[in-house]
């Protein structure tokens, strides 16, 4: 698996000229936009490098040379999340850096301090988001995967926007809730904690993916 790890981050860090641009944008945004929305910019943008790299594999039969080497489908899939991790990991690390240097310079370290307890949250949803399609394009091939995925998230964006008009805005619901559930580091614990558990269906199912894919 270090092999494929290897070679995914060269793959990653070939592409240079466009590693510094998203860099530059990045910081710009960091510094014109308000709020945290930096650090879910930078941890998807990150996720999204380390998919491509599965689309390098693919390409030109990559695939079937790689798995007649020593290398089984659920090494493949393990690395695949693992990378994806990484660079997901990076990109929130990467954010939150920049995050903190916009809220330096412009005084508004209180404003850091009160969201950082928050940032954490990002790593879970963004890898549930790159995980789901990376076993979309497993399955169907870069090609398809992305008009499937659009049509999957595009359905899920239109009925949470339903359910948000029909049920209304949380927040303006008086809900009595103990006082421990909103403490910041249960809610990061819980997210973290269903994370795991869903992200451990989605590598069973990628394995099977690669196990029964036809090349």
């Amino acid at each position: 698996m270090k092999g494929l790890l290897v070679k995914d981050l060269r793959l990653a860090l070939k592409r240079k000229q466009q590693l510094f641009i998203l860099l530059a944008v990045c910081a710009m945004i960091a510094f014109t936009s308000d709020g945290s929305f930096i650090v879910a910019y930078a941890a998807g943008l990150t996720g999204i490098l380390g998919l491509s790299t599965f689309a390098y594999d693919e390409h030109d039969n990559g695939l079937p040379f790689l798995l007649s080497l020593p290398v089984d489908a659920k090494t493949y899939v393990r690395e695949k999340f693992l990378f994806c991790t990484l660079a997901d990991l990076a990109g929130t690390a990467l954010g939150t850096g920049l995050y903190f240097a916009a809220c330096s310079t412009t005084g508004k370290m209180d404003v850091f301090r009160e969201d950082l307890p928050y940032l954490a949250l990002y790593v879970p949803s963004t890898l549930l988001l790159i995980f789901s399609v990376l076993l979309i394009q497993m399955k169907f091939g870069i090609e398809r995967s992305r008009l499937i995925t659009f049509l999957l998230y595009g359905f899920l964006f239109v009925l949470a926007a339903v359910i948000v008009k029909t049920v209304g805005p949380l927040d303006q619901k008086q809900i009595d809730l103990p006082g421990w559930v909103n403490n910041p580091c249960f809610i990061a614990a819980g997210a973290f904690a269903v994370t795991a558990v869903l992200c451990s269906a989605l590598y069973r199912i990628g394995v099977w993916i690669m196990k029964n894919k036809e090349f």
